[in-house]
């Protein structure tokens, strides 16, 4: 056999191997992250759910409760309980709101119970009283990869006559400048000097006195660290 063919011969050979190394490991029911858990979280009419779905996928295993998924996951911080609910995904509530859970389009009542492959679950922002409208506005900070922590988002209730500017005030979070109109600081980060906050509201960009433009329910006010 000529030194050409005893090459292929081996190559052959060593893919063979690699390939069933590989479906060991993986071992029957094993899909490498792949369950076909199906995952949502509403906001009224948003869709918050970026890539949570691919981490519940991973954590997934045979016989897991919800709550051991979620735990395992990391998509969900809990209060010191343990099943109090403080975000989703990064996303966090005001006190007059809470998170519904949906399992197959029924809700969960039961957070011990076992979660089979395939399952779709919706996590849904509603009004902490029964028969409350439900008007939010979504408040986002994106640190970018320069602060990648800075990241989440918080809903709180549409009033009447909310402005960007009161939306920003009354977040608790950011300080303005003297002229009401700079950002200064977000969650006590102030900017370097090669970096500055930019605003957008439902991805549009604000200029000048874009600060007093009143808002809708649903609208999403974006604060963006970004590179000058």
């Amino acid at each position: 056999m000529s030194t050409k063919w005893m090459g292929r011969l081996l190559l052959c050979l060593v893919f063979i191997i690699t390939a069933s190394g590989c479906s060991s490991v993986l071992g029957p029911g094993n899909t490498g992250g792949s369950t076909g858990l199906s995952f949502s979280i509403l906001v009224g009419e948003r869709e918050m759910a970026g890539t949570s779905g691919r981490l519940l996928n991973e954590a997934y295993k045979e016989g897991n409760s919800f709550i051991e998924l979620l735990r395992k996951s990391g998509i969900v911080t809990f209060a010191a309980d343990g099943y109090s609910i403080l975000e989703v995904n990064r996303v966090a509530l005001s006190q007059d709101m809470m998170w519904e859970v949906q399992v197959n389009s029924k809700k969960l009542t039961d957070w011990n119970s076992t979660i089979e492959a395939g399952a779709a679950i919706v996590f849904t922002a509603q009004p902490a009283a029964a028969g409350a409208l439900f008007q939010p506005v979504i408040l986002t900070v994106n640190g970018g990869s320069e602060q990648p922590e800075l990241t989440h988002s918080h809903v709180l209730s549409f009033t009447e006559d909310l402005s960007v500017k009161g939306l920003m005030k009354n977040s608790g979070m950011i300080k303005l400048a003297e002229n009401n109109k700079t950002v200064l600081t977000v969650m006590d980060y102030t900017p370097l000097s090669s970096e500055e906050w930019k605003l957008k509201v439902n991805d549009k960009a604000l200029l000048g006195n874009g600060v007093d433009m009143k808002l809708r329910p649903q609208d999403k006010l974006e604060i963006s660290l970004v590179l000058k």
